[in-house]
């Protein structure tokens, strides 16, 4: 029982300080892996915005994107909707006059089964993939694209920033998560194997894309598989875009998703690098996403064996159970009336995300997800 509970406790750690800590001396040992040559440039790129009832982002984001500081003939924008029944695909067709093209099919099928379809279709090599709903800094593109002067580069993926202008507490915690996350994206990034890829602002060489399984999460599929291909992969800070942090529920929701369809999709590449004997892909598979995921069921694994561990143990870990799900307790009380008191929702806020995955997993193995999103707003 004792072996069983650091087993739980070492999910933990692994998952949120030992992998990071393990990219620096990761770097420290292998040096920089990621250093390639960059130059202004600005190949011909189609920039793809997926969409589903977002008709009240789509305009702002078509304005956005028409106004990017990149050559209008080099800049062909996709609009691809799947089986939108609001007003999203009539605000697509107003900007047909400024060169904006629909894509828009019929029925739901799913992001990734509409993308399958589009992204062969395309005409230029280089790609840039984004949500309805994120809105790009005006260098955004070209920031991406200098990268691609170098052959080997494969997939470079930007920097998404949170704003928060209703001052929503999950807000401030998803701003602050994020900014952990794209610390861990840089340590990937200088070892030129950045695991997966924020679907609102990453650009990939067109011909290395191949179909994605329509229940996997392109957004991390896509970047792998052109890791595993011997391409660079990387990340770029300086490459932003911007998105208004969602509700609580909302996020929650997609956090559920993220996991199941993530769950999948890792399992999968992670079998490719396996047999391809990519241990660093192997490895960034396991801490980054797999234990990650798992951290829910560590942290059932731990309320339920540490109260009977023998000794001060028991105790010390009991005392501190009942303080962590005791503030967490709060943390839920006090969002729910709309008191603002972060030291109680961060450990709320984590146990919802463990939770959020677990659920995620459950719904994996259980095969009820569907391949569908829905708006963030």
């Amino acid at each position: 029982m004792r072996l069983l509970f650091f087993v739980c406790l070492a999910i933990l750690a692994q998952a949120y300080v030992g992998y990071p800590l393990s990219l620096l001396v990761l770097r420290w040992i292998l040096g920089g892996r990621s250093r390639h040559g960059a130059r202004d440039q600005t190949p011909p790129v189609s920039l793809v915005i997926s969409a589903y009832n977002e008709e009240n982002v789509l305009r702002q984001k078509l304005e956005n994107s028409l106004a990017l500081d990149y050559p209008v003939d080099r800049l062909q924008v996709y609009v691809v909707s799947d089986g939108s029944t609001d007003r999203t695909d009539a605000i697509a067709r107003e900007f047909v006059q400024h060169g904006v093209v629909l894509r828009a099919f019929s029925g739901r099928r799913g992001k990734v089964a509409c993308l399958n379809q589009v992204i062969p279709d395309l005409t230029t090599d280089l790609v840039v993939m984004s949500d309805a709903n994120s809105l790009y800094e005006r260098d955004s593109v070209h920031r991406l694209v200098r990268h691609f002067a170098d052959d080997r580069v494969g997939c470079v993926c930007g920097a998404l920033r949170y704003v928060n202008p209703q001052r929503l507490a999950a807000g401030d915690l998803e701003r602050v998560y994020w900014s952990y996350e794209g610390l861990i994206k840089g340590l990937e990034s200088s070892l030129g194997s950045l695991l997966g890829a924020n679907g609102a602002i990453y650009a990939y060489r067109r011909h290395l894309f191949r179909p994605v399984d329509p229940l996997m999460f392109c957004d991390d599929v896509i970047p792998i598989r052109i890791a595993l291909a011997g391409f660079l992969t990387l990340y770029d800070p300086e490459a932003r875009c911007t998105e208004e942090s969602a509700t609580e529920g909302v996020e929650m929701r997609r956090r559920r998703r993220h996991a199941s369809f993530g769950m999948r999709s890792i399992l999968h590449v992670a079998r490719e690098a396996w047999s391809r004997r990519r241990v660093l892909l192997l490895y960034q598979c396991l801490s980054h996403r797999i234990l990650r995921w798992g951290t829910g069921l560590a942290l059932a694994g731990i309320l339920l064996i540490g109260p009977f561990l023998p000794g001060p143990w028991g105790h010390l870990v009991l005392g501190s159970l009942v303080a962590f799900y005791g503030a967490a307790a709060l943390g839920y009380v006090a969002s729910r009336l709309g008191v603002r008191i972060l030291p109680l929702y961060v450990p709320y806020y984590f146990v919802a995300i463990a939770v959020s995955g677990a659920a995620g997993l459950l719904a994996c193995l259980r095969r009820t997800d569907q391949p569908y999103w829905e708006p963030r707003q």
